[in-house]
């Protein structure tokens, strides 16, 4: 059997599948739909009209599209929410669950809400302005949450609770829910810097942006330094300089900004682009270099820095706090725009591995191996950000590195 029931009463399926199908049961067909925007609210209201009539006579219904996975997934929520009287929310979830399937396009679920006449029946919260954060699990999302909820509604559902990855459908509900009124875009891949990891990344700011489009909401998205990596040599960067990403994090980074500016161009998108320097900090394990130094340090053993053909690398090191207290700036002024984030000072690894040492008391001794390739050391012009919205980073990188130490 082809058809994957909702209710007794109610399931999708294939409509090309139904051929052979002899049950007793009566078709919805919503394959004069289209899967994207566009749909007439009549056209649709009389979709869901027509099945809430045979599910109010005890018939068995099949809502059928091309594939059976989103015109006739979201019509049949239309028609489950109408006939036992629950949010469209609510309906949503049952048929993903029953049906397994995760994308239903959110341009088809946003006419079939007007149809209703209903708005989303939002979760309790405080008035005030919402927010929704993707990737509130990880260190900068927890850390953006807390502050951000001193004087407003923040909705951070885990990974499991939601999974960018799976489609737009998931955080259209949770943004109706909770009255979202912009998403701050913090979740990626596990594993970040595999050539896998450059299509999911798409593929979630995708369904990300998808929402922020049907919803009219900005999208408040990091990118990072690294959209500057190939790069040879020392220089400050500011907004204009173009980008050249080496490898494929920096790559994913920079196709996500294009997929952002064209968004933005042909589509509406509004956008906070934050482009930030390497992030440390309490409760992050990056930059990973840092730790192992300090463990070699407290431990007394050797530690060995690069040297690359045309020096040692070098970062400009920006502290937990305050990138937080820009993204939070962000939220709160609705800037649109793009940002750099950094101190607009490098430190080398050798700077460091030396500091590392001398904060511990450390024994250990600092050496240098040769890398036969050349780096970029790239400090991020934040005088933009402090123009604009006054913003300027306030932890020294060698009283953050001391405070981390000392845990």
């Amino acid at each position: 059997m082809t058809i994957r029931w909702i209710t007794p009463l109610l399931g999708t399926a294939p409509a090309m599948a139904m051929r052979d199908e002899d049950a007793d049961f009566h078709i919805v067909d919503v394959r004069d739909l289209v899967d994207k925007a566009g749909n007439r609210a009549d056209v649709v209201a009389e979709k869901i009209r027509a099945g809430r009539a045979l599910l109010a006579e005890g018939k068995k219904t099949v809502v059928c599209c091309d594939y059976g996975i989103s015109r006739s997934n979201a019509i049949a929520a239309g028609i489950l929410a109408l006939a036992e009287g629950i949010s469209l929310e609510a309906a949503v979830r049952c048929v993903q669950e029953t049906t397994g399937e995760g994308d239903i396009k959110v341009e088809l679920l946003q006419v079939v809400r007007a149809t209703l006449g209903v708005r989303a029946a939002p979760i309790s919260r405080p008035a005030g302005c919402s927010v929704l954060v993707t990737g509130g699990g990880g260190f900068l999302g927890k850390a953006t949450v807390v502050e951000l909820a001193k004087d407003m509604h923040v909705a951070a559902p885990q990974r499991r609770e939601l999974d960018v990855s799976r489609g737009s459908t998931q955080n259209e509900v949770l943004a109706s829910e909770n009255n979202a009124e912009a998403i701050v875009h913090l979740a990626s891949p596990r594993v970040y810097t595999s050539n896998v990891a450059m299509g999911a990344s798409i593929t979630m700011l995708r369904n990300v942006v998808d929402v922020c489009l049907v919803r009219d909401i900005p999208l408040i998205y990091l990118s990072g330094w690294e959209i500057y990596s190939g790069y040879r040599g020392s220089l400050r960067a500011d907004e204009s300089l173009p980008a050249l990403p080496r490898g494929p994090y920096a790559e994913a980074k920079f196709l996500c900004e294009t997929l952002i500016e064209h968004c933005q161009k042909h589509l509406g998108l509004r956008c906070a682009l934050l482009r930030s320097s390497p992030v440390y900090g309490p409760g992050c394990d990056r930059p990973k270099f840092i730790y192992n130094f300090l463990d070699k340090a407290q431990r007394n053993e050797t530690i060995v820095t690069h040297h690359y053909r045309n020096g040692d690398p070098a970062l400009d090191l920006l502290h937990l706090d305050d990138l937080v207290s820009l993204i939070a700036r962000v939220v709160r002024t609705g800037f649109t725009g793009t940002v750099h984030a950094g101190t607009g000072v490098l430190t080398s690894t050798h700077e460091i591995a030396s500091m590392l040492v001398a904060l511990v008391g450390s024994a250990s001794r600092i050496e240098r191996t040769a890398i036969d390739a050349d780096t970029a050391r790239i400090a991020m012009d934040y005088s933009r950000a402090y123009r604009l919205l006054g913003w300027r980073p306030t932890v020294t990188f060698a009283n953050g590195l001391t405070a981390l130490a000392a845990k």
